[in-house]
């Protein structure tokens, strides 16, 4: 990695002191996590999870019938008819949740919804011509963002800072994984943008690279850079972590085993660190630390889910680095361990916002782990499968014909945000994202 010197970025300031410190704690709390299967959870009979897959069904049929995916498109839904959409689902979302013991109701609201269709409609007025894969992409970001809203007592709400960092990761992701690109293509643009992050003005290289440096101004517009330097040592830090990040890539030249652990979780913890900071400004020490474990385990858990793929592509991580070693069983316990761990320190002395948004983060990621079992059986032993099966609310065949009916929704040549209204796509992203089912 020392030729990579030159590409890493001084910037992060004392921020990026503050960062190595809590990748060496989290190092510690997953050293010190346990593979010891979690206390008995509850099992759900069959006719439990029928009643649950009815509700879901039902939901995703309200969200996907084509009366309201042709109002939609002819532009024919307005803002009541949007209400009436909800109202009608209201009802049927909150069994769901109580069936599937999901504690959401006290942290994700309409304000959620208003803001996701916000985004939507200001992506499409940015670039009519991006793909929904690449707004759904942008869309993760945008509902962690508005989370830390919730948590640090925020309006809830679409803003240009929000909008420009989430929009920013298609975009790079456009650029770093494009297999045509050698990788001294890809360092120079590199170069380029440490320089939009410390302040200078190189020249864009292209029409992506143009609208990244674009979304970096509406950064500089709602922050600027006297008033709040922490903002930018936080985006700054997590370009350090995606240049590591990018070596690790290197055909050949994949991180030793012990370094997986400590790059995976400064990749996942600056970027969270940075919706921290692009929400709020300024962090106090505690809402750093619990910004940075967020992103940790958001990071494992989508490793986690993503085995398939990384191993596929050659891809090192946790999880596919350690396939040669047998079945991952002792890897996800250690992972649900390693995240009781973090929320047990985010808990302590927290806002009621706080704790409300660890509840539910627990319930969800604990579910997200399970279906990442079943997902991918092949990758853990039978006995593991079957505990994971009864203890998640629906039947794992039940999910992967649902995600093959969701692939069908969208309209024969509607793959760019131009082609939908942006209810329709607000509606179909929050319908496709429920229990991880894209």
């Amino acid at each position: 990695m020392s030729d990579l010197a030159p590409f890493f970025s001084a910037g992060t300031a004392e921020l990026g002191g503050r960062v190595e410190g809590l990748v060496r704690t989290h190092v510690d709390l997953w050293r010190q996590a346990r593979p010891d299967p979690p206390p008995p959870r509850r099992t759900y009979a069959r006719r439990d999870r029928k009643v649950a897959e009815r509700e879901l069904s039902g939901l995703v049929e309200a969200l996907s019938s084509e009366r309201l995916r042709s109002s939609f498109l002819d532009g024919a839904a307005d803002a009541p008819a949007l209400e009436a959409v909800a109202a009608d689902i209201r009802p049927g979302f909150r069994r769901l949740l109580r069936l599937v013991d999901l504690p959401l109701e006290a942290v994700y609201d309409a304000r959620f919804i208003d803001a996701t269709r916000r985004f939507i409609q200001a992506a499409r007025d940015f670039d009519p011509e991006l793909g929904l894969d690449s707004a759904y992409q942008a869309l993760r970001n945008v509902w962690i963002m508005n989370s830390l809203q919730f948590d640090l007592g925020l309006p809830v709400e679409h803003t240009d800072a929000v909008f420009a960092y989430s929009m920013i990761y298609p975009y790079l992701d456009n650029v770093l994984d494009d297999a045509g690109a050698s990788e001294a293509a890809k360092l120079e643009f590199a170069a380029r943008l440490k320089g939009w992050l410390e302040g200078a003005g190189p020249a864009a290289a292209s029409s992506v690279e143009e609208k990244i440096r674009a979304l970096i101004g509406m950064i500089e517009g709602r922050f600027p850079r006297a008033a709040f330097p922490g903002v930018y040592q936080a985006l700054l830090a997590i370009y350090n972590a995606q240049v590591k990040s990018l070596a690790q890539q290197r055909p050949g030249a994949a991180a030793p085993a012990g370094d997986i652990l400590p790059l995976s979780l400064e990749k996942g913890g600056t970027s969270v660190l940075a919706d921290g900071y692009l929400v709020a400004g300024t962090l106090a020490p505690a809402d750093e630390r619990f910004c940075f474990g967020f992103g940790t385990f958001l990071q494992l858990a989508d490793d986690l889910q993503d085995i398939a793929e990384d191993a596929g592509s050659g891809r090192r991580t946790l999880f596919s680095a350690a396939l040669d070693r047998g079945p991952l069983d002792d890897l996800v316990l250690r992972l649900e361990s390693y995240l009781a761990a973090v929320l047990e320190r985010a808990r302590q002395g927290a806002s009621p916002t706080r704790l409300a948004l660890c509840q539910a983060i627990g319930a969800g990621q604990g579910l997200m782990f399970r279906e990442s079992v079943g997902k991918a059986p092949a990758y853990f032993r039978r006995r593991f499968v079957r505990r994971a099966r009864r203890s998640f609310p629906l039947r794992f065949s039940y999910l992967r014909k649902l995600r093959r009916r969701l692939a069908t929704t969208l309209p024969e040549g509607r793959g760019r945000l131009v082609d939908l209204d942006p209810g329709l796509a607000a509606l179909m992203a929050l319908s496709s994202r429920a229990f991880s089912l894209d």
